[in-house]
Parts: structure tokens; C-alpha cells; sequence
């Protein structure tokens, strides 16, 4: 059973006065919470707390306390220094009620359901309240009856696209219950009992679809990928219960002669193969026009057909239809329009099979561009007059038009750019915007750890290549910031335009002098120390997290080799650190396991593969490995390097054959800032 902060906390006030009764009324001001939420919890932790043999004891007028011996209690004090606790935030708590009636072929008891997020019966009434315009978006809604409880009424195959929807976006998620000990929690995070999909059925289906998709013409968005991948994991485990969908055979007759519904067809005979499930003709039709519909990244000019050309012809008087009747001025005008072919052509398609997709940023974007919201509806009512383009839709295409604004503002935007250390990736990222964006001139860089102590509401923008768990908006893109996040980023910048307050101030001066005579001496050993901490090697590996931890061993960079090896795994995992499309991976990271700094250039003797940010396996031929300790004077200099790297990627062959110019540049960086640290002349 998991754990609230609050209900951690009551039994922790609970524990301190073991001995004592204590009043509902006296936790419940600690807490700044009323008597009535207290009550509420009790429920929760009196059946925890029966694991120790520890009882609630209530005596009126009196309290609260524990009921157990000493023994029982210490067991108890010491699972809760163990606990992790798990607060859902508000979309979450939509995320399992809604998980919970689509799993349920029996109405659900209010009550129940209230239990189940740890809520009061009238916070589950405005919670339903908001889902149903949600659900009203996928033909969806809510039956409520006295005495029965509520259902969620609806076609299966909506039921299913919606469910896939909410995994994807939760599994995009950082935070700590989304995903337990590998496992996808849905449901009953207050229960012993989970219900849960096993996340290594999602990374096998994962890799039979890379079998597949590679006979497509396109390439499917991360996004796309992911829902289509979740969507055929929840289908096995509703086909091995003997539940199918249905379709319409106007539906299967519009695809079956597609090129999609051949893959599909041979995507499914494969997974009968492993998972010992039929896919009927429904089913694999589902396949195809989830791959018919799915958003794209790229597109072959080879395998147009007539009707693409057709399509495009129409894309081309919609634009110029949006542009003619729009207050705003556009720039690159080629990529707008591509663009916008790569998502509407999948768009009619998903229209055509009465799927839509689901845009958390709809009401947003409305709000934000008004009058182009406006000009976008009816350019597609014009344009294509026999479909009916839903919000979520049109705010999609908005975003495009919205990223091809050309600002009139000359405000400079504060910028946060984060990666996982804050001294790699970042500095790419950071580089690349101050290349394309002329009004981001000093973006600060920081690590995902950094952020507990950072204002995220000081800056107008934070942009990162990981993705966050914070409550305020960001963006999450490519470090080398190719073309398509080029448009994300200038919409987000011009979305949060409106909310940014000037201050009348100029940037501040990131590189704050040293004054102190003993910092000053610091600062010049710590930037010595990095220099003599820079090692080529020439080398075979078939392990990066095994070669990384033996070399920073037998440098006598870490001392805890198995501590060190999980933590770079982790990092391997999450974040890939390979510059796509180029054959180099940037490992890096700061932290407190690192007792000295290193830059350690690899040149690999035969190249290896790692996942990229795109989840392809990109061919590696080059490392640079930074690590470091947490320090604010080597993370400047460390990140001076990676974006030295960005002016190189081009002809990275040409440079590597001469690796110690990286060592070189260290050193001219050192100097330059040594300069303008001591303030000399």
C-alpha cells in the first residue's frame, strides 16, 4: 500500500506522541487541513497501520493514539523512513477514474470511486463534471444513476482511443507513481491490489513494431509511435479476455487495398505468433487506420500518389487562405507548408475513420491566437467542406501557423533551458537557440536536480531535452534543435508572450565577478585541475555503462563502482545523449558520486549503437564523457565544450582525427574566463 504526504504526516504526529492522545482538531490545524479531511484519512491509515499490529485507539473528548507495543511502533517508524509517498495531481486523479470505468463491466459506486483518488464524494462530482466535455470529444459520456452507481457509455473502439491517449501522456510522465518497480499504475494507488499493464510487454511490442514500420514510406511521430505501441498492448490483454472490436465494413472496405493494411496484416500474424491471441479482421483494420492517421515526421516524394496531389493542392489554397485572411505576417512560408502537408493529410485520414486526437493545449492555443483560430476554421471549412475538423484538430494546425509568426516584439526572453546535469545537452540547446533566436541572448542553464531550488516563474520560457515534473509550462525538444522544434519553440515563445512581464531591466550579467582573494585562488585551481582532467582514448566497448564505470575507476574518479554504473545506466536509458544524426553521444552528469572531474574523448575502434531521442539506434563513433561534481565554476567551463561542439557536428569526422583541439579550447575558455572572472584588463 502506498502513502499520502498527508497521511504520512498524521501518522508520523501519531508516532512522536505515542503515549498521548491527540485531537482531530490539533493534526488537523498542523496540517492546515479541516477535522473532516483528517477523518477521511484515518480510514486509510488505520488499514496500513493493522500490518503492525498496531490499532487506532479513539476516546471521545479526548483523541487519538496508537494502539500497539513499542516493537510494533519502531517497525512501523521504520517503513515510513523506507515509505515513498504518492500524491496525485489533478489530472491524474481524472486519469484513474477514468481507467477504472473503462476496465469496469458493472457501474461504479460513487463512494468507491471517491476512495479510490482519496477524495470526498463532492471533489469526485467536479472532477465528473470536467470529463465530460473530455469525453464528449470521443463520443463518449458518463450514465448516471441513483442506486447503481456510473458507467461509461460508448463505442469500445473510443473507449480504447481514449484509454491509449491517457497512458501515453502519463508515461511521458516523471513522476514517481506513474510508473512503480516497471509497471504502469493505472488504478487503486490506496490499495494492495494494482492493476497495471507490465512495462516489458510495451518495450517487446516496441521492438516487433520497428520490424514493421520500416516498410512505411514515413516515419510516425514519438508520440504516434508510442500510442499506436500502448494501443496494441491494451488490445492483446482484451483479446486474451475474449473482448474484440467491431467496425464497420465501409470502414474496413476504405483501407484494405492501403499499404498500411498490408503491414498491419503482417504486424499481426507476428504478434498471434508471441502472444497466442487472434486478430480478427477488425482488429488488424484498427491497426491500419491507426498507422493511417498517425502524424508524421517525414515524407518520401517517391510514394505520392494521385490523391496526395490532390491534397496538397488543397493544403496550398488553405495556407494561402489563412495568410489572406490573418492579421499576421508569416516567414518560411516552404516549411509552413510542409508542415502543414505532414499533419493534415494524416488528419482526413483519422476524420475519414472517425478517430480524433486528443490536444491538451486546445483551449490554450483558442485563447492565445483568437483571431487565427478563427481564420484556420473556416480556411478548413472552405478547403474541405465535407469534414468537420473537431477544436483539438484545428488548434494542431494553429500551432503550425503560430510558429510562423514573425514577432514584431523586440523583448529578449528569459530563457531556462534544462537537461538532465545541466553541463551538457543544456549547452547544446542553449547554443542552438541563441543561434536562431536573435531575442534569446543569455539563456541560464540547469539541471533536472537544479530545479527544486530555481523559480521556474522568474523566467518567460523553459525549454528542456528532458522531460519535467513541474507544475508551470515547458517545452521538450531535440538539443540540436532541428527545423520542426525551430516552429514549436517560436509558437511556445509567441504563446507565452502575453504573460510575460517586463521588468525595464537589461539581461543580467550571468558571469558575476570573484572579488574574494580566496575564491579567486579557487577558481583557478578548479580550472587548472579541469584541464589536466582532459583523456583520449582509442578503444573497442560493447558496454557503455560497464566502460564508463571502469574508466572513471581506474582514474580515481568515483569510488562506489556499482552505485555509479546504476546511475549512468539510468541516464543511458532516459536520455540516450546521442546527437542525432551524428555518430556522437555526449555522456555526462553531475553529481556527488563524482569526486573529481574528467573529459574523456573516445574514439571508437568499431562503432556501437545507442537510442537516440527519436528511440532509433543511431551508429556511434565518437564519445566525449563529462563528469563532474557538483560545481558552479567547472559546470561553465564543462559546458563551454559541448557548445564548442555544435560549430563542429557537421564535419565531426575531420575534427575527431584530431581530438586534442577539444583540450585546446578548453583552454582558451579557461583563459577568457579567468579574465572576465578577475576582472582584469
Amino acid at each position: 500500500m502506498f502513502l499520502s504526504t498527508r497521511e504520512k504526516e498524521i501518522i508520523e504526529m501519531l508516532i512522536k506522541y505515542h503515549g498521548q492522545y491527540v485531537k482531530i482538531y490539533d493534526i488537523a490545524q498542523y496540517l492546515a487541513v479541516s477535522s473532516r479531511t483528517i477523518h477521511r484519512e484515518l480510514k486509510s491509515i488505520e488499514s496500513y497501520i493493522s500490518s503492525f499490529n498496531i490499532k487506532l485507539e479513539r476516546v471521545t473528548k479526548k483523541g487519538i493514539q496508537f494502539d500497539g507495543d513499542e516493537q510494533a511502533i519502531t517497525a512501523l517508524k521504520n517503513m515510513l523512513l523506507r515509505q515513498n509517498t504518492i500524491d496525485l495531481s489533478h489530472e491524474e486523479q481524472k486519469v484513474i477514474i477514468l481507467y477504472g470505468l473503462i476496465q469496469a463491466k458493472e457501474p461504479i459506486k460513487q463512494y468507491g470511486l471517491a476512495q479510490e483518488i482519496g477524495v470526498s464524494t463532492q471533489t469526485l462530482a467536479k472532477l465528473l463534471d470536467e470529463l465530460d466535455y473530455e469525453l464528449d470529444q470521443y463520443q463518449l459520456q458518463l450514465h448516471k444513476k441513483r442506486g447503481e452507481g456510473i458507467r461509461l457509455e460508448g463505442p469500445e473502439s473510443k473507449k480504447r482511443e481514449l484509454l491509449s491517449q491517457l497512458m501515453v501522456n502519463n508515461l511521458n510522465s516523471t513522476s514517481v507513481y506513474s510508473v512503480i518497480e516497471n509497471h504502469f499504475v493505472y488504478q487503486s494507488l490506496n490499495h494492495s491490489q494494482l492493476s497495471m499493464v507490465d512495462m516489458d510487454k510495451i518495450f517487446q511490442v516496441e521492438r516487433i513494431l520497428m520490424d514493421h514500420l520500416g516498410q512505411l514510406p514515413y516515419a510516425l511521430t514519438e508520440s504516434s509511435y508510442l500510442t499506436l505501441t500502448v494501443h496494441i498492448v491494451l488490445s492483446i490483454d482484451r483479446m486474451l479476455n475474449g473482448e474484440y472490436v467491431s467496425i464497420s465494413e465501409d470502414i474496413y472496405n476504405s483501407v484494405k487495398d492501403s499499404f498500411e493494411h498490408e503491414v498491419a496484416h503482417a504486424l499481426a500474424i507476428h504478434l498471434e505468433d508471441i502472444y497466442d491471441v487472434q486478430f480478427n479482421q477488425a482488429e488488424v483494420t484498427f491497426i491500419t487506420i491507426h498507422l493511417r492517421g498517425a502524424k508524421r515526421k517525414e515524407s518520401d516524394d517517391m510514394f505520392k500518389d494521385e490523391k496526395d496531389e490532390k491534397d496538397e493542392n488543397k493544403i496550398n489554397q488553405f495556407t494561402q487562405f489563412v495568410i489572406n485572411n490573418s492579421t499576421h505576417k508569416f516567414k518560411d512560408l516552404e516549411t509552413l507548408t510542409e508542415g502543414l502537408r505532414l499533419h493534415i493529410i494524416p488528419a482526413i485520414n483519422r476524420l475519414n475513420a472517425n478517430i480524433e486526437t486528443y490536444n491538451p493545449l486546445t483551449e490554450m492555443i483558442k485563447y492565445k491566437y483568437p483571431s487565427l483560430f478563427e481564420s484556420v476554421h473556416q480556411g478548413l471549412i472552405q478547403t474541405w467542406p465535407n469534414f468537420v475538423f473537431p477544436d483539438s484538430e484545428i488548434a494542431f494546425i494553429v500551432l503550425h501557423f503560430g510558429g510562423a509568426i514573425q514577432s514584431q516584439s523586440t523583448h529578449n526572453y528569459k530563457v531556462l533551458v534544462v537537461c538532465s546535469s545541466g553541463i551538457g545537452t543544456s549547452r547544446l540547446l542553449a547554443t542552438r537557440l541563441q543561434q536562431t533566436f536573435s531575442e534569446i541572448q543569455h539563456p541560464k542553464q540547469a539541471s533536472v536536480g537544479d530545479l527544486i531550488e530555481i523559480d521556474t516563474t522568474e523566467y518567460d520560457a523553459i525549454i528542456s531535452t528532458v522531460d519535467l515534473d513541474i507544475t508551470v509550462p515547458y517545452l521538450t525538444v531535440n538539443p540540436l534543435l532541428p527545423d520542426s522544434d525551430i516552429n514549436h519553440v517560436a509558437a511556445f515563445l509567441n504563446m507565452r508572450k502575453d504573460s510575460i512581464a517586463t521588468t525595464g531591466s537589461e539581461v543580467e550579467n550571468i558571469k558575476q565577478h570573484i572579488k574574494a582573494p580566496e575564491d579567486q585562488l579557487k577558481y583557478i585551481r578548479k580550472g587548472l585541475e579541469l584541464i589536466d582532467s582532459v583523456y583520449i582514448d582509442y578503444t573497442s566497448i560493447s558496454d557503455l555503462p560497464n566502460y564508463l564505470t571502469d574508466k572513471l575507476i581506474s582514474y580515481e574518479i568515483i569510488q562506489h563502482q556499482s552505485s555509479f554504473a546504476e546511475l549512468i545506466k539510468q541516464c543511458i536509458d532516459k536520455q540516450g545523449f546521442v546527437l542525432e544524426p551524428y555518430p556522437i553521444a555526449i555522456p555526462h552528469l553531475k553529481h556527488e558520486i563524482i569526486q573529481k572531474p574528467i573529459i574523456l574523448i573516445t574514439i571508437l575502434n568499431e562503432p556501437i549503437l545507442l537510442k537516440s531521442n527519436q528511440n532509433d539506434n543511431q551508429s556511434i563513433k565518437y564519445l566525449l564523457n563529462m563528469f563532474i561534481p557538483p560545481d558552479d565554476y567547472l559546470a561553465s567551463l564543462v559546458s563551454d565544450i559541448s557548445g564548442d561542439m555544435v560549430e563542429h557536428l557537421k564535419q565531426i569526422d575531420e575534427f575527431m582525427k584530431h581530438p586534442e583541439q577539444l583540450k585546446d579550447m578548453l583552454k582558451q575558455h579557461y583563459l577568457i574566463h579567468l579574465k572576465n572572472q578577475l576582472n582584469l584588463e
